[in-house]
């Protein structure tokens, strides 16, 4: 492990080791011998500047730090698993292969027998930032099923999400074509993140896909076929276009439609409802439709549309 690499991992420790009993000198021009001088730097290398640190190495690094803390918090007795391997001199790959065995030996003691936390990876043969990526996402697996000791240094949300969604999210940054805006503090950031990139997607890449797009030109028989969806607002906008530009009226609090299609704009909430005598956008906050509800409507960019409103609520 190289010298910076260790210095990291026993910077991330010594809070702990400060609270360690330490024995008083009997003598105070004694100077106690070291017992690791792998982390004593020569004076003329203090004032070096620290090699940039790659992403997975940081990663792993970090990992070490909350597998050793989670370990301690868990374990009464201060002892580990059998077999376990702990901090030792390695970097690269082989400090991820002992930090993932050493992850599996410590699930396996807090399980007892119980199978894996719902979306555990496991070991897959990856590159070095991917097995990386995968310790600290059962790592965090771990976290939410037993607790986070005080100190936990955790990582990116993303990391919590599953293989596609994190692969996907970062080949678009990477391509400069996409940022993620999801809420990384909220609880459902990960199914934020998938819903996001997966439209982005779908409409920047896939819509050319579909040879026989929807065709809406007129508004549907009878009250949206029985949809219990409804206005819940007496301040429902009806418009023409789901950038809200031409607007067609305000429909009634309590009036029935059948949800069509949703804009999947950054941002949008216009949602494509349908009626006995009209075909409009409308703010799905409006109406009694969930935003769960409103995230699984298909795109209305697939479709061919014709918006028309023949109610009494119409504007002329």
């Amino acid at each position: 492990m190289s010298r910076w690499i260790r210095l990291l991992i026993a910077l991330a420790l010594l809070p702990a080791l400060l609270l360690a009993p330490v024995a008083s000198a009997q003598d105070d021009d004694v100077t106690p011998e070291p017992t690791d001088d792998a982390l004593i730097i020569p004076p003329e290398e203090a004032q070096e500047a620290p090699p940039a640190v790659d992403r997975a190495t940081q990663i792993l690094v970090d990992a070490r730090v909350d597998l050793e803390l989670l370990a301690g918090a868990m374990i009464a007795d201060g002892s580990r698993p059998e077999g376990w391997t702990g901090p030792v001199e390695a970097e690269g790959m082989q400090l991820a292969l002992v930090t993932r065995l050493d992850l599996e030996l410590l699930a396996g003691t807090l399980l007892q027998g119980d199978p894996p936390p719902a979306g555990w990876f496991g070991t897959v043969s990856s590159t070095a930032y991917a097995v990386a990526r995968d310790i600290r996402h059962d790592l965090e697996l771990l976290g939410d099923r037993f607790g986070r000791p005080e100190g936990w240094r955790g990582g990116e949300p993303l990391l919590r999400c599953d293989r596609s969604t994190q692969a996907l999210v970062n080949f678009l940054e990477r391509g400069g074509v996409f940022t993620l805006q999801a809420d990384r503090t909220a609880p459902d950031f990960c199914q934020q993140a998938t819903l996001e990139v997966s439209r982005f997607v779908e409409i920047n890449y896939l819509a050319d896909l579909d040879d026989d797009p929807l065709v809406l030109i007129a508004p549907s028989d009878g009250a949206g076929g029985g949809s219990a969806a409804q206005v819940n607002s007496d301040f429902a906008v009806a418009f023409f276009d789901r950038g809200a530009a031409r607007r067609a009226g305000i429909i009634p609090n309590g009036t029935s439609f059948e949800p069509v299609a949703r804009s999947a704009a950054q941002f949008s909430n216009m949602m494509l409802v349908r009626g006995d005598d009209f075909a409009v956008f409308v703010d799905y906050q409006f109406t009694n439709v969930t935003r769960a509800e409103f995230d699984t409507l298909p795109d209305v960019a697939g479709l061919e549309i014709e918006p028309v409103c023949a109610a009494a609520w119409c504007l002329g």
